[in-house]
C-alpha cells in the first residue's frame, strides 16, 4: 500500500508520498544523466523572493549565502537559480538518431530525460524540505496523479492557493526592493536584511487527508 499525504512546517509545504523512488518505467523518471536513480529530479531550483524568505526565517541565512556563492548559480534581480546538468551533446545525439515516434511523448519536454538537478544523490535530495523552492516539494508525476483519481483534487486546490500566496507576496516583497532601490544583485546583503525585516501572513494550509493507493505496477509497468 502507498500513500500521499500533506506536510507543513515552517510555512513550507509538502506533498509526501512514499512511491516517489519506487517508480519503474514512469516517463518523468527517465534519465540519460550520469545518475540512473534520479527519479523526477530535472528541476533546476529556482529561488523566489518568498523562498528567501522563508528560509531567513529558520535563521538560515548562510544558506543563502551559499547559494549566492555558488559557481552554478544565476543571480538574477529577484531570484536565485541553481544550475544542474544539462546533457546537451546526449541530448542532441538522441534526437538525431531517434524515430519521431519514440521521441513522441505528448506535451512533456524530453530535454528533461538528460538533467539532473544539482542537490540530486543516489539517496535524494540532498536539502531538507525547508530548504527547497515550494515547486520541488509540490511536485508529482503524473502516475501518481492517476492512481490518487478524484482524491487528490483536494491536493491539487491547496498546491494552487499556495502558488498564489507565493506569486502575490513575492510581488510585495519585490516591489518593497524596489521601493529601496537594491536588489539581489547591487547589494544582495542590503536585500536580505529588508526581505528578513518585512511582515509577511503566513499561508494556512488546509486539513487534507492521506490518500491510499496500491497496484502501482497496473499504470507504471
Amino acid at each position: 500500500m502507498y500513500s500521499l499525504s500533506y506536510k507543513f512546517i515552517n510555512n513550507t509545504p509538502m506533498f509526501k508520498c512514499n512511491f516517489c523512488g519506487k517508480c519503474s518505467h514512469v516517463m518523468e523518471s527517465t534519465s540519460y544523466t550520469p545518475l540512473a536513480t534520479r527519479g523526477c529530479c530535472w528541476y533546476f531550483p529556482k529561488y523566489t523572493l518568498i523562498n528567501i524568505k522563508n528560509i531567513l526565517a529558520l535563521g538560515k541565512k548562510d544558506f543563502i549565502l551559499q547559494l549566492l556563492n555558488m559557481p552554478n548559480a544565476h543571480i538574477s534581480q529577484y531570484f536565485i537559480e541553481i544550475k544542474g546538468l544539462f546533457d546537451k551533446k546526449c541530448y542532441e545525439d538522441f534526437v538525431k538518431n531517434s524515430l519521431e515516434e519514440n521521441i513522441n511523448f505528448k506535451d512533456f519536454d524530453i530535454k528533461l530525460f538528460f538533467r539532473l538537478c544539482p542537490f540530486c544523490t543516489s539517496t535524494g535530495c540532498k536539502l531538507d524540505f525547508t530548504l527547497r523552492p515550494h515547486p520541488c516539494n509540490l511536485y508529482l508525476c503524473r502516475t501518481v496523479l492517476e492512481l490518487c483519481g478524484d482524491k487528490y483534487k483536494p491536493y491539487s486546490e491547496e498546491r494552487k492557493d499556495y502558488f498564489s500566496y507565493c506569486n502575490y507576496f513575492n510581488e510585495s516583497i519585490k516591489y518593497e526592493l524596489m521601493e529601496n532601490k537594491v536588489d539581489l544583485i547591487s547589494n544582495a546583503e542590503k536585500s536580505l536584511e529588508i526581505i528578513n525585516n518585512m511582515d509577511i501572513p503566513a499561508f494556512q494550509p488546509k486539513l487534507l487527508e492521506d490518500i491510499n493507493f496500491d497496484n502501482p505496477c497496473k499504470i507504471a509497468g
